[in-house]
C-alpha cells in the first residue's frame, strides 16, 4: 500500500508540472479571437456632397483618407461582436438595417452584436436619408459603394481572427475641448465656454494578437470634428490626426476612433494674438489637437493602469419612444419656407430648405424611436452604444447606471437621426436643445421627459443581456 501511495504522489506531481493550472501567472495568455481589416471610402473629388455644415460644399480633392475600420471579436464561446467605424458625419438607420441583415445572412451575427460608430467628421460624404439635405444631400450610388466597401472589410476581418489579449483603460482628458454653450444674456448662445458641461471621459483599448496587425488600439472621445475650417477636401480632422499619431509611434499596430458624449462640445485653443480661447478652425489646428490627444494616450499606455478583459462577451439591443412636445406651428414652418423677398432677391438659408423638406415629407408621429445597445466585456466592463449626437450629461449619467466596475459610452452609435439632450438643455433651449431638431426636421422638440425615457429603454437593454 505504501508503494501505491507514494506511486499515485509521484503522478499527481508530474501531472501538476506538465499541466500548470489556468488560473494565475501560468493562464493562457490568448483568450479572444480577434480580427481586423479596414477600407478607404474617400469619394471622389464633387461624387457626393459633404455633410455638416449648412451650406453647399463639394471637395475639391483629399486632405487625408476617410477610412472604414472593422474590429471583429469572438470570445471562448464562440459569440462574435462586430464594431464598425467610419469617417462620416453619422450613420442611416435604413444603412445600418442592410449591413446588419447582410452580415447575418452570411456570418449568422445577430443585430445586437453589430455596433456602429461614426467619427462625426464634418468632411465626410453625405450618406442620410433623414436630415436637412441643406446639410448635404445624400447619392445613393456612393451609398451602395460605402456599404461594399464595409461589409468587404467584415468579411476580411472574420477571415483574420487570430489569438489577442484584450486590455482596457480611461482617462480624463480636457486638453483639446470644451464645451460650446454659452450664456449670453439669459440666452443659450455659441461660444467656448470652459464652465460648461464636458465629458472627458476618454476611454482606451489596447488589443494585442498573434497575427498582423499585432497591435490595436482603439481609443473614444467626446468632442466634435469640426476644427479644419472652410476647406474643401475629404478629411478625418483631428481623429485621423489622432489615428495617423499612434500609428507612427507604436511598431505593427492600427488605431481607431469613436466618439463619445461630445454632441455640445468643440476643439478650441488659444489665439495667440489675443490669448483668447477660439473655437479651431484650420487643417493645421484639427491636425494638432489629434496629436495632442494621441500623445496623452501614448503616455497612458505607458504609465496608466490597463485592465485584462475576460473572454466572455454578452449584447443587447432596446428599443423605445422618446416623447415629442409641442410640435412647430404650420404657420412657422411655412414661413421658413416662404421668406419674404428682400431688395437682392429671396435669402435661403438651411432652415428654408428643412422647412420645405417637412412640407414635403410631413411627419405625424408622436414619439421618436430611440435605440440603445450594451455590450458587456468580461466581468469588468460596459459599453452603451447611444444613438444620435448625444451630450456631455449623458457620459456620467450612463456610466453610473452600469452594474460593471468600468462603463463607457459610443455616441453616435448606429443612427444620427437627432441631438439628444438632456432635460437639462431641453429646458434652457439653444441649439442641441431645439432649434437643431429642424435640422433633423422632427416635428417637434423633446421634452424635460427625456432623461427617464431613455433610462428606462437604457435599463431595459441591461437587464435583457444575453
Amino acid at each position: 500500500m505504501k508503494n501505491v501511495y507514494w506511486l499515485t504522489v509521484s503522478v499527481v506531481i508530474f501531472i501538476s508540472f506538465m499541466c500548470p493550472a489556468t488560473g494565475g501567472a501560468e493562464a493562457p495568455k490568448h483568450v479572444w479571437s480577434i480580427g481586423y481589416a479596414e477600407a478607404d471610402i474617400t469619394p471622389a473629388p464633387k461624387q457626393v456632397q459633404m455633410s455638416g455644415f449648412g451650406r453647399e460644399r463639394y471637395a475639391q480633392g483629399t486632405l487625408a483618407p476617410l477610412l472604414t475600420q472593422v474590429v471583429a471579436l469572438k470570445d471562448r464561446n464562440g459569440c462574435m461582436g462586430i464594431l464598425i467605424t467610419a469617417d462620416i458625419l453619422g450613420f442611416d438607420r435604413v444603412m445600418v438595417e442592410a449591413i446588419r441583415r447582410s452580415i447575418h445572412y452570411k456570418h449568422h451575427v445577430p443585430a445586437e452584436n453589430i455596433l456602429f460608430a461614426a467619427s462625426h467628421t464634418h468632411w465626410g460624404p453625405a450618406v442620410r436619408f433623414h436630415v436637412g439635405f441643406g446639410i448635404g444631400a445624400p447619392n445613393v450610388w456612393y451609398l451602395g459603394y460605402l456599404e461594399d466597401k464595409i461589409l468587404a472589410s467584415v468579411d476580411s476581418a472574420m477571415d483574420d481572427l487570430s489569438p489577442a489579449t484584450i486590455e482596457y483603460g480611461s482617462m480624463d482628458f480636457r486638453g483639446i475641448g470644451c464645451n460650446r454653450r454659452r450664456p449670453v444674456n439669459g440666452k443659450i448662445g455659441w461660444g467656448p465656454y470652459r464652465e460648461g458641461s464636458f465629458d472627458g471621459h476618454t476611454p482606451i483599448f489596447r488589443i494585442k494578437r498573434e497575427g498582423t496587425p499585432q497591435k490595436l488600439v482603439l481609443v473614444g472621445h467626446a468632442c466634435h470634428p469640426t476644427s479644419s475650417g472652410s476647406i474643401q477636401k475629404w478629411s478625418p480632422d483631428y481623429p485621423g490626426a489622432m489615428r495617423d499619431r499612434l500609428v507612427d509611434e507604436l511598431s505593427d499596430t492600427k488605431a481607431m476612433f469613436f466618439q463619445g458624449c461630445g454632441g455640445d462640445a468643440k476643439i478650441v485653443h488659444n489665439d495667440p494674438e489675443t490669448g483668447k480661447l477660439v473655437f479651431s478652425n484650420d487643417p493645421e489646428q484639427a491636425k494638432a489637437a489629434g496629436e495632442k490627444l494621441a500623445e496623452a494616450i501614448l503616455k497612458y499606455l505607458q504609465t496608466g493602469p490597463m485592465i485584462p478583459l475576460g473572454p466572455q462577451l454578452a449584447c443587447s439591443l432596446a428599443s423605445g419612444r422618446i416623447s415629442y412636445g409641442q410640435r412647430w406651428s404650420q404657420e412657422e414652418i411655412e414661413r421658413q419656407a416662404y421668406p419674404e423677398p428682400t431688395q437682392n432677391g429671396l435669402k435661403r438659408n438651411w432652415q428654408t430648405w428643412a422647412a420645405r423638406q417637412s412640407l414635403a415629407l410631413p411627419d405625424a408621429s408622436e414619439s421618436f424611436r430611440y435605440d440603445v445597445q450594451v455590450w458587456k466585456l468580461g466581468t469588468q466592463l460596459m459599453i452603451f452604444g447611444m444613438e444620435g449626437e448625444i451630450c456631455s450629461p449623458w457620459g456620467p449619467m450612463l456610466r453610473s447606471m452600469a452594474p460593471t466596475e468600468q462603463a463607457m459610452v459610443v455616441g453616435y452609435a448606429n443612427n444620427t437621426g437627432s441631438y439628444i439632450p438632456d432635460k437639462r438643455i431641453v429646458r434652457e433651449g439653444g441649439y442641441e436643445g431645439l432649434t437643431s431638431q429642424q435640422v433633423y426636421f422632427l416635428p417637434a422638440p423633446f421634452t424635460e421627459k427625456i432623461d427617464d425615457e431613455i433610462k428606462q429603454i437604457v435599463t431595459r437593454a441591461i437587464s435583457t443581456l444575453k
